[in-house]
């Protein structure tokens, strides 16, 4: 990655860490952000009544709360308007039924796709009632069946399923994960992931299982810590 994209990262990761710090999960319709690849800064806005928020989103780290209305998509606008001088859609986000906190992972694409976006934007429940602090949060992103070994707790996932898995943080190290394309419990095929991940009874983990052009399967993790009261 380029110099000059790496020290654009870090400065806007910085900028965000005092608002994420003391940020408290709140009970309503609110989003985090996160970026799949390029930092988004000051490039994309949406509105909620009659209010603008402008939108920063790092690789790094989740963003800041951001509200929104409970409806079928957030829509997300950029600079660019029609002929009408109306402000163009740049990316979509779908509001999964009966989601109330969201997690939003956004990936520029290289060119515009047949609606005119230039983002893809992927939507994750975030509800600490279903995803508690204390607990490591599994989706399947791949198109593979695969298999999780996390500290003993063992589990498959079919495409596009969930798994939660809360887990006593460890009194030393980290906890153990294996991580394998199988298709059941029982298969002992050999594992393609193994590790070590730190835990704490005050973090909580998304971890995206993605699929590498070669087959394997590549953990993402993003990760939070609860505030403080």
């Amino acid at each position: 990655m380029p110099l000059r994209s790496l020290i654009r990262i870090s400065l806007l990761a910085i900028l965000m860490l005092p608002a994420q710090s003391h940020a408290e999960l709140r009970d309503g319709n609110y989003f985090q952000a996160i970026s799949a690849n390029d930092p988004i800064a000051k490039e994309l806005w949406y509105s909620v009544g009659a209010k603008k928020y402008v939108i920063g989103v790092t690789s790094a780290m989740r963003g800041i709360d951001y509200p929104y209305v409970a409806d079928k998509s957030i829509i997300f606008y950029g600079a660019r308007v029609d002929a009408n001088a109306q402000p163009m859609p740049e990316a979509i986000a779908t509001i999964p039924p009966g989601a109330t906190r969201l997690l939003l992972r956004f990936t520029k694409l290289s060119s515009p796709d047949d609606r005119g976006l230039r983002y893809r934007v992927d939507s994750f429940k975030d509800d600490s009632r279903t995803f508690p602090f204390g607990s490591f949060h599994f989706i399947n992103t791949s198109t593979q069946h695969v298999k999780i070994n996390l500290a003993g707790t063992a589990a498959v996932l079919a495409p596009g399923g969930v798994s939660n898995i809360l887990s006593e943080p460890p009194e030393r190290g980290d906890v153990s994960i294996q991580i394998s394309v199988a298709s059941n419990e029982t298969d002992n095929s050999a594992p393609m992931y193994t590790n070590g991940w730190s835990h704490r009874s005050d973090l909580r983990t998304l971890v995206l299982l993605t699929e590498q052009a070669n087959g394997c399967i590549k953990p993402l993790r993003y990760r939070q810590t609860e505030p403080s009261n």
